[in-house]
């Protein structure tokens, strides 16, 4: 396979969401295998957009400065034919990342282009750690593309790619479906239509529930039975007044968690 050479050029924190982009004074951030940037908002075991690279030479065709993409790690003298999803990345003699698919513009950056179509495929390609370490500005960048399957574009395709790695026993929050997906949090007002779009057969959609672990019947009307042949305990919480009976998971003993995304 060939290979393409880069450089780091600047490298960012994303603390919290909205939040301005921190440049560490010492030039340097620490990624998790599996897991993104220690310290970003955006570092979760489930996530495929743990980490944000931009080629330098995309953001200067727009005049962007470095971090107004919002991005983690900006790389310089890297050829456009080698940065695409499914890359591998290797920054010095350990790190890798893995990249999975292009970041789409949103407002956050919407004072920076005349319109989002203009730099649609040129704000960067997110992707997840797969060896950790250190990342520092003059770090030598070294890609391979196509070396895996890019993750698709779409995020309902995302949504059944997650779903299908839900394991029998346990349960997903909405909030967790829209991480494991790699969309922004609005996205949990669309995961009841995504639900009821999906083939109940095909994929486990019993196996999730809301951001409080209740049940929800009203898409899954089968889903308490579903998820007793599980073993899994639904309680059930009798309102006083019959006005909020509710039926729930207990999401701390049949949450899924303390794994990762498995990408194909």
């Amino acid at each position: 396979m060939n290979e393409y050479i880069g450089s780091i050029l600047k490298v960012f924190i994303k603390p919290s969401g909205g939040a301005p982009m921190v440049e560490p004074a010492t030039g340097q951030i620490g990624l998790l295998e599996g897991y993104g940037i220690e310290g970003d908002k955006n570092a979760h075991p489930f996530s495929p957009r743990q980490v944000l690279l931009t080629r330098q030479e995309d953001s200067d065709e727009f005049n962007i400065h470095p971090g107004e993409l919002r991005e983690n790690i900006v790389i310089n003298g890297l050829d456009s034919s080698a940065f695409a999803p499914g890359a591998l990345v290797q920054v010095g003699d350990s790190v890798q990342i893995r990249l999975t698919f292009h970041c789409e513009p949103c407002k956050r950056i919407g004072h920076l282009v005349h319109s989002f179509r203009e730099i649609e495929g040129k704000r960067g390609i997110l992707g997840v750690v797969l060896v950790g370490g250190l990342v520092q500005v003059s770090n030598k960048v070294t890609v391979t593309p196509d070396t895996y399957r890019p993750l698709p574009s779409v995020p309902y395709e995302r949504f059944l790619l997650f779903l299908s790695q839900v394991p029998c026993g346990r349960v997903v929050t909405y909030k967790q479906v829209v991480i494991g997906m790699g969309v922004a949090e609005s996205y949990i007002r669309a995961i009841p239509r995504y639900i009821q779009q999906t083939s109940p057969i095909t994929y486990p959609v019993h196996r999730i529930v809301d951001s409080e672990g209740n049940v929800i019947t009203n898409y899954i009307p089968d889903q308490i039975e579903k998820l007793s042949s599980e073993s899994i305990n639904i309680v059930e919480k009798v309102d006083l007044f019959g006005t909020n009976d509710r039926c729930y998971v207990n999401i701390q003993e049949y949450g899924w968690a303390d794994s990762k995304l498995q990408l194909p």
